[in-house]
């Protein structure tokens, strides 16, 4: 989002970026999937997806924003 701040000038631009903030946060969500099977304790990874999830929602909700 940060890389892409600098093209709100150019609309498509912004939101490709947005779009590759929105495809990072389904690739984290996976991992922490991933990691979960094989080591985390399962409250502190709850955690992560819970704050994970609100910011995906938020991109999401500012991806049809713009």
């Amino acid at each position: 989002i940060v890389e892409g701040c600098g093209r709100r000038r150019y609309k498509q631009d912004f939101i490709k970026y947005l779009i590759y903030a929105q495809s990072s946060y389904d690739e984290t969500i996976s991992r922490l999937n991933m990691i979960s099977e094989l080591y985390f304790n399962e409250s502190e990874l709850d955690d992560l997806k819970s704050q994970y999830s609100v910011l995906g929602k938020r991109i999401y909700n500012f991806i049809k924003y713009v």
